[in-house]
């Protein structure tokens, strides 16, 4: 089914669904370099040399990497985010208590 030379499509999937928990240091190492001169087969190979089951293979890992990419670049973006609402509420809680403190204390700033 899948071109010459490429990854099985049934490959990436049971890859995929079998935790790393269970797989060996070899079995990994070997995914890793497999899996990464698929992506480089993929983005390489033109599209009108493809099958029609290798461009629609094809067509759905590489959305997969990018939808992976992009849902990290989002999760550092939220986390910044985050740690400056954090950060700001801090200050806040920080100001209120010292307004607090100077206003029971009689030291109010007129």
């Amino acid at each position: 089914m899948t071109d010459t030379g490429r990854k099985p499509v049934s490959d990436k999937i049971s890859e995929t669904i079998t935790p790393d928990s269970q797989k060996s240091y070899a079995e990994q190492a070997k995914e890793s370099v497999t899996g990464a001169y698929d992506k480089i087969a993929r983005d390489v190979q033109p599209e009108d040399t493809k099958s029609p089951f290798q461009s629609a293979a094809d067509s759905v890992t590489g959305n997969s990497d990018n939808a992976k990419a992009s849902a990290e670049e989002n999760q550092a973006s939220f986390m910044d985010s985050a740690k400056q609402y954090a950060a700001d509420a801090q200050k806040t809680a920080a100001d209120v208590l010292n307004q607090a403190s100077e206003y029971i204390s009689g030291n109010q700033k007129k």
